[in-house]
Order: structure tokens, then sequence, then C-alpha cells
């Protein structure tokens, strides 16, 4: 587990982030709800993250509102989240760095770039947007925050069924708790109401950095449309699509090809990793057992490990 940090931000609100690896940084703009310690018991996300610190120290945070950082928040703008970024990367001393922005913290990397081109080396977003009028329609998009705010349990399970049809129930077990343990579900609400306002049309247009789009082109959560939608905006963006649902990275067998991608973009340098991700894990009342990118998932019984 890669120790925590604090800092504390210019309107007073402590932001808890977390660096691990070695190499040039890689900051990872928050996404939606995070917990920097529950977010490291899932086995998917932290081989995910592991990888990429083989060759970047990797810079990781919770926004404040949920996680570890500051509960209490009251300004839900698209610049609240690049003044956070953009005072982090001061505290840890980044000089220079790469930005990888996941999901709807693509905006945010986005808007830092154009802003700081002298910062930041090489963008690379993933399964992102760059306008929120781009993830689904209008009564989709109030259907799911009523349900949010109405229902944090229900409002998780609708969105996590929006992340991967397909996740193991063990799997949706997990991030159902983290969910609940990262933020209320006023926060939560708050929040997906901000990720649908982002609009980072602007920024995208007048990006001058190497810029790398990658994008599942089965994502439920946010199309594979949205994400062409990206490139298109970015002068001379590099767009590539991967197989698969999943709306997290870390997740599905596409997921190191996905690093090996963010890696040979960020070194310059062809990359293959490999998928060191062995388990002989105990997540709730299940047994997770892969090797050589296969996995079962065993109920726990009496003799059934041993």
């Amino acid at each position: 587990m890669p120790k925590v940090r604090f800092f504390r931000t210019t309107n007073g609100q402590s932001v808890a982030y977390a660096i691990h690896g070695s190499g040039p940084f890689l900051l990872v703009p928050a996404w939606w709800v995070s917990h920097l310690e529950l977010d490291w018991q899932n086995p998917d996300f932290q081989n995910f993250f592991k990888l990429l610190a083989e060759k970047h120290t990797v810079v990781r945070y919770d926004r404040t509102g949920v996680g570890l950082s500051e509960r209490q928040r009251s300004q839900f703008e698209l610049d609240d989240e690049v003044l956070t970024l953009s005072e982090l990367t001061e505290h840890i001393g980044a000089q220079y760095c790469s930005l990888l922005g996941i999901s709807c913290g693509g905006p945010v990397a986005t808007v830092y770039t154009q802003q700081n081109p002298h910062k930041v080396d090489k963008l690379v977003l993933v399964n992102s947007f760059v306008d929120g009028n781009d993830i689904g329609n209008e009564e989709i998009k109030r259907a799911l925050c009523a349900l949010v705010s109405a229902s944090w349990g229900m409002g998780s399970k609708a969105i996590i069924d929006l992340f991967d049809p397909e996740m193991h129930v063990e799997q949706r077990q997990l991030l159902g708790k983290i969910h609940k343990d990262s933020a209320s579900s006023e926060m939560a609400h708050s929040l997906l109401k901000l990720t649908f306002r982002m609009n980072a049309v602007d920024a995208a247009k007048s990006l001058i950095k190497p810029t790398l789009v990658l994008h599942r082109n089965k994502d439920h959560t946010i199309s594979v449309d949205a994400g062409k939608h990206l490139a298109a905006m970015i002068p001379n963006a590099e767009f590539k699509s991967f197989e698969g649902k999943s709306h997290l990275p870390w997740i599905g067998a596409e997921s190191v090809q996905i690093v090996n991608e963010i890696l040979a973009f960020t070194t310059g340098q062809p990359t293959q990793t490999q998928n060191n991700n062995n388990q002989f894990q105990k997540i709730g009342d299940v047994w997770v057992l892969s090797y050589a990118q296969k996995m079962v998932h065993l109920k726990d019984a009496l003799g059934s490990i041993g």
C-alpha cells in the first residue's frame, strides 16, 4: 500500500494523495469517487497502477469531498478540480510530468495541460470525454442523478452495471462498498452532476502537447463515439480503441494492453509489460485465484482452500 500523505489547498481543505514507483511523474486526476486505501484492495486496480509505476512515479489523490480528503465541499466546478490538481503538482515539486486522465479525470487533465503546457510532457486520456453532453441523453442523466440522491445503494448498483455489465459479483460487492465508504449520497450526486456539466472543448482545441486517446469500443458509460469526439477536438491526437465493455481500465483482459499503450506513449519506447497479477487472495467470502491471465472465483467453504 503506497503511503498516504496530505496537503492543504489555498482554500484550507485537506487533500489526500499517494505516490509510488520511480521515474518521471505521472499524475492521475481524481475520478468520480475514490478512496486511496480501499481502491488499493482491488487486485486488478493494484496491478494496473503497479505496472504503470515500473516506469513512472505515479501520483493519485482523492478529490475534496471523497475518500480520505476533506469531506466538506460546497463548490462544484471544473475549475475547482483543475486548481486542486495544480496545487498538488506544486506541492510535490513536479516541475514536469505526464498526465493520465481516466473517465471524468479527462477534462481536468485536458484543461490543466492547456493552461500549463510548460509543465506537461504528454497527455493520455482513457475512456474519457471532452463535453458532458456526450455522456448519454439528458433524461438518462437526470434519472441517474435522482437515483443516486434517493438511494445511494441502488444508485451505485446502477452505475456499476454501466461500468461493466459482466463484472464478477465479488468485484461488484467490493466496488459498491468503495462507493459507499468513499462519499455520501449527497456528495456522489453533486459530483455526478459536475461530471455531466464538464466542458473542455475550448481547452482541447488549443492543446499543443502530444496526446493519446484510448477507449474501449463497447463502453456503456462513456461511448466510444465520445472518445472519438474527444480525439477529434485535439490537434494531432492519436486515437486507439480496444475490445471490451468495462469502463474501468484496470478490469478485463485488455488492461495490460492498455498499460503497454500508455507506457509506450509516455516513455517513447516499445513496452511489453507482463501481467504479474497472479493472485491467491480472499475478497469477502470469495477466493480469487489467477495465473497466466486466467482467473477463477471460488466460494469460501470448509476445505475449499487448504
